[in-house]
C-alpha cells in the first residue's frame, strides 16, 4: 500500500501472520502505524525525509494479526508480507 492508494481498514476479519514489514519511497518525514483490527499498536516507525532507501523489519516469530488496518502512512510504500491462517 502507499500513500495514494492507502486505506484504513485494508484486511478486516482475516487472521494471519506477519512476518515482515517494509517501508520504501520515503519522500518527507513522518510516521507509519500499523494496527490489528482492535487497534491495538503492532508496529511503529517515525522516520525523516532523508531515510535513505527506506527501513525493513523481520519477525521471527512473526506478528499475529486479527484484522490489520493502517490508520498512518505519511509517505512512502509499505509492503507487509503476511500468510493467512483462515
Amino acid at each position: 500500500m502507499d500513500t495514494v492508494s492507502a486505506v484504513s481498514a485494508v484486511a478486516t476479519g482475516k487472521v494471519f501472520n506477519v512476518y515482515d514489514i517494509i517501508l520504501t519511497s520515503v519522500s518527507a518525514s513522518g510516521t507509519v502505524l500499523v494496527q490489528d483490527a482492535a487497534g491495538n499498536l503492532k508496529w511503529e516507525w517515525s522516520y525523516g525525509a532523508d531515510l535513505a532507501g527506506g527501513t525493513s523489519q523481520h519477525f521471527d516469530p512473526p506478528l499475529f494479526f486479527n484484522g490489520l488496518l493502517v490508520p498512518t502512512l505519511t509517505s512512502g510504500t509499505l509492503k507487509i508480507y503476511v500468510k493467512q491462517l483462515r
